[in-house]
């Protein structure tokens, strides 16, 4: 009778354990860990406020790991509503920047998630393209990628459409972080 008990207890255990431990199920997994901290938002914030301008207008400016998913967060903490993501984890390698971070599906549930995508400057306006997408041990459809590409680009649009003296002419993506090259116009 005991080792009836035994054998529907045991699966069971199993699959609350895996329930509590997502990395039990599989999906993408940060390379390292990056942890985000108030000091890295503002050597980046010191930095563009001290931009070095050339004569003709340009400028560059680079962004690590460290600060961007530091900005992630404290960009995320201002937002009124819970983000649809916790504990993100900006990326810069392989020519592109890749997303880290835990997707909440249900109560106490939660996936770990990722997307990659590459970032490019098109008649003066950032372009991405998303490359690729996991969630978890489970397949994302090219449909979802695509919108999700329509909806990053139409935000990008958005946001430079402001009145700024500044145009982006470049991005390059290299080992653990991310240059941006602009020019100030007059």
């Amino acid at each position: 009778m005991q080792s009836k008990v035994l054998i529907v207890l045991i699966p069971l255990i199993v699959v609350a354990q895996a329930c509590c431990c997502c990395t039990a199920l599989g999906g993408p997994q940060p390379p390292y860990p990056i942890t985000p901290s108030d000091e890295a938002v503002q050597r980046l914030e010191e930095r563009m406020d001290s931009l070095d301008v050339a004569a003709d207008g340009s400028f560059s400016l680079t962004v690590t790991e460290e600060e961007m998913t530091s900005l992630l967060v404290q960009m995320m903490e201002k937002q009124e509503q819970t983000p649809p993501i916790s504990q993100p984890q900006v990326h810069f390698r392989n020519g592109r920047v890749e997303v880290y971070a835990k997707v909440p599906l249900v109560e106490s549930f939660e996936l770990p998630g990722m997307v990659a995508f590459t970032v490019a400057v098109v008649d003066q306006q950032a372009s991405v393209t998303i490359e690729e997408i996991a969630l978890g041990p489970l397949p994302v459809p090219d449909v979802v990628t695509e919108a999700l590409t329509d909806m990053i680009n139409e935000t990008f649009a958005e946001s430079t459409q402001t009145e700024s003296n500044t145009i982006i002419t470049g991005v390059e993506i290299g080992d653990k972080e991310m240059t941006f090259f602009g020019k100030v116009l007059d």
